[in-house]
């Protein structure tokens, strides 16, 4: 049976000799050059009297044979200069002129200085020219077919092998490793808050952290191991010696040392590190693609156990990630179906015992599951951008019921909203907000933005610009969990925040933790200083509260008092406010 191409349907003899032809386009064209040439000049020397035997036309053979292969292969080595190739054809021609001389002169013949003279000039005119048009033009399409190449097998920015290389070359070895009895190593590896460094600094900025990323892992791995970017922040690695697990755990220990190192870039010193995920085989795949996948599955297990680690891949991470694409589409349908509702925690004034806000807190109520804990869907909205809408909505929504409630006749109370930094962010975020107050009415007085510390790590200018623009509009601004980030303090000169919301972890241990207990006094103390009102979250125990009262924190927010509560429920703790 003779197999044929699926789109020609050509035979592999056939096929072979047309990729032969089409690959060597410019060897065929610059033979039936030399031969024009060679004809015109035969018929000039006809026409002007000459006449050619034998020996002329075997000279015109042995001139094209011969030279258009040398001619072709020499232009095509890039490093040789298309001048020098153009004289060794040129000597080439002359060459074969002389040897004519010496068989005419051996045959006892009569040698013709003139009418040699004349062939040789008239070569040189006819093909000089043309050896030049065509040597140029060999060079450029040699230089088109090797950037071609280049950026079909290699990442122009940092040159390392790109994905499709990687993959040729994990199929390379896993054949190898059939053959050998040995196993090898799939990593995945991605920069953590690479995404941040872009957004503060810019693409430029980016990309030459990503180069310097490139030559720590190409300069600090072995010979033997291949690098790779798979595309944006992400590198894979090819252990090829990895007989058990703590020899790829020892590469990713090295990888991590490499990338955690900090990055002086244009005057900037940063930490990014990074997150790996590896993929054993044979027993985590026995192709490419099944490695890779899985190596990238185990990644996103490492960055949900707080980045710059590593993690094995293991059978039960595909459940995980199908639970993350089942909740994301649930998460699309929440949004739209209206799933979401808002409850409501009193924040109190502990030395009248009377509430003087509250805080909007979202919860999903699913049709099939019940309530859904945000802890479970807020990352995983934050990372697929979700956030947005949810968050515009909870803005909207939370506005509105205030608005209810004082148009109901209830004391007008502040509500504190949660915003994230993806969406304070967004260029339009101030807008938004305006948006919400407009649409419900309410007056901004009344709304209280509770932002984190993670917001002030970027675009500084820009923050400081909207909270400005946010304060002169009346709204208040809180920096919530207040001590866990990593902001400096002297952002709290700069911001014009009015409230300090101290972190439920400092207040969970305070009688038990002497730390916590300083900690909450130094926040108490930095705030009092700075003007800034303070509020605690969490407070549960009586133990708690007294702390918080012996050091004069006037407000706080915790089980307490009340849990979050729906809408009808908070109705209740205003009609006991008003008593």
């Amino acid at each position: 049976m003779v197999y044929k191409d699926s789109l020609t349907g050509e035979g592999p003899p056939r096929k072979a000799w047309r990729d032969w032809i089409f690959q060597h386009a410019s060897l065929i064209r610059l033979w039936f050059t030399l031969s024009g040439a060679e004809l015109i000049i035969l018929a000039l020397g006809q026409l002007l009297g000459e006449s050619n035997d034998v020996l002329d036309v075997t000279k015109s053979v042995i001139v094209i044979l011969l030279t258009a292969p040398v001619f072709y292969f020499t232009i095509r080595w890039y490093e040789v200069k298309v001048w020098s190739v153009c004289l060794a054809v040129l000597c080439i021609l002359f060459g074969a002129e002389m040897l004519e001389m010496l068989v005419r002169l051996s045959l006892g013949g009569n040698i013709y200085w003139r009418e040699s003279g004349m062939d040789l000039l008239l070569t040189l005119i006819l093909v000089g020219p043309l050896m030049i048009w065509i040597a140029s033009d060999i060079r450029r399409r040699e230089f088109t077919e090797r950037q071609l190449s280049y950026l079909a097998y290699y990442d122009p920015l940092t040159g390392l092998p790109n994905r499709q290389m990687f993959q040729q070359s994990l199929t390379m070895a896993i054949h190898s490793s059939n053959q050998n009895s040995r196993k090898l190593a799939v990593m995945f590896i991605d920069l953590d808050r690479f995404k941040n460094v872009n957004d503060t600094f810019g693409h430029a900025f980016g990309d030459q952290l990503l180069v310097e990323a490139a030559d720590r892992l190409k300069s600090g791995l072995g010979t033997s191991d291949v690098v790779s970017r798979q595309g944006g922040d992400e590198f894979t690695v090819l252990v090829k010696d990895a007989e058990q697990p703590e020899d790829a755990e020892k590469v990713a220990n090295q990888i991590l040392q490499l990338l955690s190192q900090p990055f002086t870039i244009e005057g900037h010193e940063l930490r990014v590190g990074c997150s790996i995920g590896i993929a054993m085989y044979p027993q985590d795949g026995e192709d490419s693609i099944t490695l890779m996948k899985n190596a990238d599955t185990a990644m996103y297990r490492a960055k949900e156990y707080g980045k710059n680690g590593c993690q094995f891949y293991r059978a039960e991470m595909n459940d995980t990630v199908i639970q993350k694409l089942v909740m994301e589409e649930w998460l699309n349908k929440a949004i739209e179906l209206g799933e979401f509702v808002l409850y409501y925690q009193p924040q109190v004034d502990i030395f009248t015992g009377k509430m003087n806000g509250m805080e909007a807190l979202l919860r999903w109520k699913h049709p099939r599951l019940g309530f859904i804990s945000p802890g479970e869907f807020i990352p995983l909205a934050e990372e697929t951008g979700q956030i947005i809408p949810i968050g515009e909505w909870v803005l909207r929504e939370a506005c509105r019921q205030n608005k209810a409630w004082q148009e109901a006749g209830y004391a007008p109370l502040k509500m504190a909203v949660n915003i994230s930094p993806i969406q304070f962010h967004q260029h339009n975020f101030v807008q938004i907000v305006l948006n919400a107050l407009e649409e419900s009415g309410l007056d901004a007085q009344y709304l209280e933005l509770e932002i984190t510390e993670g917001i002030a790590m970027y675009h500084v200018d820009q923050v400081i610009e909207k909270l400005r623009t946010l304060r002169a509009h009346g709204l208040h601004i809180s920096m919530d969990d207040f001590g866990t980030g990593f902001s400096s303090l002297s952002y709290l000169k700069k911001f014009p925040i009015t409230k300090l919301k101290i972190a439920q972890q400092f207040v969970r241990d305070i009688p038990e933790d002497p730390d916590d207990a300083a900690i909450v006094q130094a926040i108490m103390a930095m705030a009092l200083s700075l003007k800034l009102n303070v509020i605690a979250e969490g407070v549960e125990t009586d133990a708690q509260l007294s702390f918080l009262l012996d050091i004069k924190c006037r407000e706080i927010q915790g089980y307490i008092f009340s849990r979050p509560v729906p809408p009808s429920d908070f109705e209740a703790l205003l009609k006991q406010n008003a008593d």
